[in-house]
């Protein structure tokens, strides 16, 4: 029963997998097959199998009522969306935010959403699997928490590179196809999340850039090519990597701020964190940020 599961799975989703392979874009930069529009940009935070329910490993309720209405969306403003960006969350086994990278004093594996503090490493209570790992690990929930953000979250395995569960969700998949067949424009994929050693919540810069990779850093080419659109955001999940892509993109932003729009009900909240998710919506009409949805959202 398990072959004839995994095959099934295989079947469904093993054309995606290589289709977005062959598509992905890791600079922010628009690549070949079309020019850069400066009009009407939609944004989507990773739209992927392994946050929808019922079986993606970090499910966030609603995700799926999410993604159908942002695929309406891109197919009633197909001709006036100029541009699209997704951001795909992409990780290896031995991410700094998953249980394996982690013992406890008994050299057990962390539980998903367990927060590890830099007082918990500085004590033993936990400590990396790979000992080599102990300075920057050290170093990297100092910073953490120094930037007032996080402390880190242990998070249940999710969009592993090679997996179903990093895939783009079906639905969205095929409005995506219909717009680039129509548009004759290539959608741009940007991952994040690939240096096991920092988590990237936003999908412009990592929560502690790494020196050594520039891919950590803020992604300036993409911030500066979105300055003179209109940028649509959604995706999941609004309490985590949609909140902070906003904000980041919110503080460089140059233009009036109303200009970036929220999609309210194209992302949800990861169960237990809604607090947060309210506080970030109430933060963007605050700064004057256009909030809406995607029934009302009009070009």
């Amino acid at each position: 029963r398990q072959m004839c599961i995994r095959d099934s799975i295989n079947a469904e989703y093993g054309v995606q997998w290589f289709y977005l392979m062959a598509t992905y874009h890791l600079t922010g930069v628009p690549p070949p097959g079309g020019s850069e529009p400066a009009g009407l940009a939609l944004v989507i935070i990773d739209p992927q199998v392994d946050f929808h329910p019922p079986s993606g490993s970090l499910a966030v309720p609603g995700a799926v009522e999410d993604t159908e209405r942002i695929a309406e969306l891109l197919d009633r403003h197909q001709d006036k969306i100029d541009r699209v960006v997704v951001s795909l969350d992409t990780h290896h086994v031995l991410h700094i935010a998953n249980p394996g990278y982690w013992r406890d004093r008994e050299h057990h594996w962390p539980a998903p959403f367990t927060t590890i503090s830099a007082e918990d490493i500085k004590n033993g209570s936990f400590h990396p699997a790979d000992e080599s790992n102990a300075s920057w690990a050290l170093q990297y929930a100092e910073a953490l928490e120094a930037d007032g953000r996080f402390k880190i979250c242990i998070w249940p395995e999710h969009c592993l590179i090679g997996t179903v569960g990093h895939t783009v969700q079906p639905v969205l998949l095929a409005a995506l196809e219909r717009w680039a067949h129509a548009r004759l424009r290539t959608v741009e994929y940007v991952l994040k999340g690939l240096n096991n050693r920092t988590e990237m919540y936003s999908a412009l810069k990592a929560e502690v850039p790494v020196q050594d990779d520039p891919g950590t850093q803020l992604n300036t080419k993409l911030t500066r090519s979105l300055h003179d659109s209109t940028v649509v955001v959604c995706g999941q999940a609004k309490s985590h990597c949609v909140n902070y892509t906003m904000r980041d993109l919110l503080a460089g932003w140059e233009g009036d701020p109303a200009r970036l729009v929220l999609l309210s009900d194209g992302c949800s909240a990861v169960p237990g964190f809604e607090a947060s998710a309210n506080e970030f919506e109430a933060d963007m009409k605050a700064a004057g940020v256009t909030v809406t949805t995607c029934a009302d959202f009009s070009c």
